[in-house]
């Protein structure tokens, strides 16, 4: 599912409430890449607490036909040019594939990579869940 997925969310401390908002997301090499800006609050409140979950779903055309995975781990911002480099690629590549536009080379209205922060998700956890149709 993390392959498969678009969107995922992430849920991050807030004191005393928790904060939890849907992000695009790319999993490669066993960790999650996000992208943000870097006065956002998600990029605010990693640096201030970096453990973090982040859950995925597909729920089909009836309730029971689901499945679920999620994730608990620490939230670090990517500073080596490589790996944010690769990151921001898989990041492109998954979006494309759901992007028409994109795809056809239409959609100008991403910031330039050098406006956004990305932050990896290491996994420390994962469960998932799936219905008894097997959540197709």
């Amino acid at each position: 599912m993390l392959r498969e997925e678009r969107v995922g969310r992430i849920g991050l401390n807030d004191d005393p409430h928790p904060y939890v908002v849907p992000t695009d997301f790319a999993f490669e090499d066993g960790a999650i890449y996000i992208h943000t800006p870097d006065r956002g609050l998600k990029a605010r409140l990693a640096r201030l607490n970096p453990h973090v979950c982040f859950e995925v779903d597909r729920y089909n055309t009836t309730v029971t036909d689901f499945r679920s995975v999620i994730v608990r781990g620490r939230m670090t911002e990517v500073s080596d040019p490589g790996e944010r480099a690769r990151a921001l690629l898989s990041l492109s590549r998954k979006a494309a594939g759901f992007d028409h536009a994109a795809v056809h080379g239409k959609n100008n209205s991403r910031p330039p990579p050098s406006a956004v922060t990305i932050f990896k998700i290491e996994i420390r956890d994962m469960t998932g869940v799936r219905s008894p149709n097997n959540g197709h």
